[in-house]
């Protein structure tokens, strides 16, 4: 994947990656990464991750982040 334009940061973005899986007593042809889609805003940007904020609490900054690996992602689309 080419590298995400810095002007999608603050923005809401579509992630396409792919999720690195465990599997247990599992046949070999079934073990894969699992590809996802996740939505969010795009709050961090660096060469070791970027960070979607999924959700958040009114006047907080807690809430709900998925942290993804730059390597993983097929594809970032803005929203």
């Amino acid at each position: 994947m080419k590298k995400i334009p810095k002007s999608y940061l603050n923005k809401r973005v579509a992630v396409t990656w792919v999720d690195p899986t465990g599997h247990i007593g599992s046949e070999l042809s079934e073990v894969d990464l699992a590809e996802c889609i996740s939505e969010g805003i795009l709050v961090a940007m660096d060469d070791e991750k970027l960070i979607l904020q999924t959700s958040i609490y009114t006047g907080s900054k807690c809430g709900d982040y998925t942290c993804i690996h730059p390597s993983l992602v097929r594809k970032c689309s803005p929203l």
